[in-house]
């Protein structure tokens, strides 16, 4: 399995285009692996995790497209994991025969889309579909869906206040798994229940709120709970002996200089993510 981080900011990445604070200002200053776009990840060449706007930018540094998708899991429906007018840009490719795209979401996902289309293009679901070569399926947490040669398990986020769905993502094909754990504040027991039956090679983990000792939220985790997190699933076995516990999603509020969060992250036993980031487990 190969996987390949497109985005390790949250929000609207690192640095703020219209922030000049110093942890924006040290992130400018130092490039590379410190400017963060928003979250994305690509499993081999046909999965992805979340397609917000920062999904093109990021694609188009790193080399890559995503002409060979087929699956597409959205983890919620918060504008950095979602941008609708993504599904737009297949229908004005050439000469590419684009695979048809499967596209697990939360229900409220599905519902702000069509909505979205239906607003803006005048477009039913059937029609919008057809023009997208799409298929929606909604899905919820405690879920698995197989597709290809991928099983996809659904589990609990805490995130969205009850005022949307969200999810946590794990991918799995005959050589390793892979945990999708961003956007989401400490997880609940009946998370842990969950999880407790799956074996990761990889676990990305939100680590949005950081060092910062001025903001809390039950929404996102701290260092000090994703190191924690980290811990427990070593412990628990939910991540395999020699797995990679990676830190990421950071916010410009809580991280500036890559180097600062791999001081901090690493002796306590976590890869610190970067845009372009590849772990290939199992080969």
């Amino acid at each position: 399995m190969r996987i390949t981080i497109l985005g390790s900011g949250g929000g609207v990445g690192i640095p703020n285009m219209f922030c000049q604070c110093a942890n924006c200002e040290a992130a400018r200053a130092a490039g590379g692996r410190s400017l963060r776009n928003g979250p994305a990840v690509l499993i081999n060449d046909d999965l992805l995790v979340d397609c917000g706007p920062d999904v093109v930018n990021s694609v188009r540094q790193l080399g890559l497209n995503l002409s060979s998708v087929q699956t597409l899991a959205i983890t919620h429906r918060h504008g950095d994991h979602l941008d609708p007018w993504f599904f737009w840009a297949r229908r004005g490719v050439r000469d590419t025969e684009l695979p048809l795209l499967t596209v697990y979401a939360p229900q409220d996902v599905l519902d702000e889309v069509f909505s979205f289309y239906q607003s803006h293009l005048q477009l039913d679901r059937k029609s919008f579909e057809s023009l997208t070569r799409t298929i929606w399926r909604p899905v919820h947490a405690g879920m698995m869906k197989l597709a290809g040669a991928y099983r996809l398990n659904f589990f609990p986020a805490t995130h969205g206040e009850g005022l949307l769905e969200a999810v946590l993502v794990g991918v799995s094909d005959a050589r390793a798994a892979y945990f999708h754990c961003y956007d989401t504040g400490p997880l609940s027991e009946d998370a842990w229940a969950m999880l407790s039956g799956h074996r990761f090679d990889v676990a990305a983990l939100d680590a949005c709120i950081g060092l910062q000792d001025d903001y809390e939220s039950a929404e996102h985790m701290t260092g000090p709970q994703t190191v924690a997190h980290a811990h427990r699933m070593r412990e628990t076995g939910i991540l395999k002996p020699g797995g990679a516990a990676l830190a990421t999603h950071f916010v410009h509020q809580a991280a500036g200089r890559h180097e600062d969060l791999v001081a901090y992250y690493e002796p306590q036993g976590l890869t610190v993510a970067y845009d372009g980031l590849v772990l290939m487990p199992g080969e």
